[in-house]
């Protein structure tokens, strides 16, 4: 799938779709025919699993561009989960390489968004507008995230995203601990 994907082919899974069993596959679009040579290389962009693993803990297991952890619902659609998965920071056809510097945390809708972006960029001022807005504190976790090229997480969302890496049921016995050391 990691090599179609790049293809254009749009592969889901139960992670993306909570109708799908855990071993079914949903194929949406089919891409470019990588089975002809003219296609070949389209989907042949290797990254090692040692980086994959390396980037996606660098970047604390969550989209680097619009903070989304992994299973988590997306707000405008509750169905749809958080499917993480590792972009290029500049297009793969612009000669980005695949070490860890070159690629970035993406979910797979920012990476699509990003993948099929049609010029249509917020301006400067219409981002300045937004952040004028936002209360001090607001101010200040922006201007450290600029300063750091990241969003820097706090503990509660470091040990968030430990948690979402556990199986179900260790998930729901850590709640039930955590349940019961508040009194709740």
């Amino acid at each position: 799938m990691r090599d179609l994907r790049p293809a254009g082919w749009v592969i889901r899974t139960y992670r993306d779709r909570p109708s799908l069993q855990p071993d079914q596959l949903y194929l949406e679009k089919i891409g470019r025919p990588v089975w002809e040579p003219e296609h070949r290389a389209a989907g042949l962009r290797q990254i090692s699993s040692k980086t994959r693993r390396l980037v996606l803990e660098r970047d604390g297991h969550a989209c680097r561009r619009c903070g989304h952890a992994a299973g988590e619902a997306y707000a405008d659609d509750p169905d749809a989960r958080v499917r993480l998965t590792v972009g290029h920071v500049n297009p793969h056809r612009s000669g980005s390489a695949a070490n860890a510097e070159d690629l970035i945390t993406e979910c797979a809708r920012c990476n699509e968004t990003v993948q099929h972006l049609t010029g249509v960029q917020m301006t400067k001022g219409q981002v300045w507008d937004r952040v004028v807005e936002l209360p001090r504190l607001g101010k200040r976790d922006l201007l450290d995230w600029m300063r750091a090229d990241r969003r820097t997480m706090s503990q509660t969302e470091k040990v968030w995203a430990m948690y979402r890496q556990l199986p179900a049921v260790t998930r729901e016995e850590l709640q039930a601990d955590l349940d019961r050391l508040l009194g709740s």
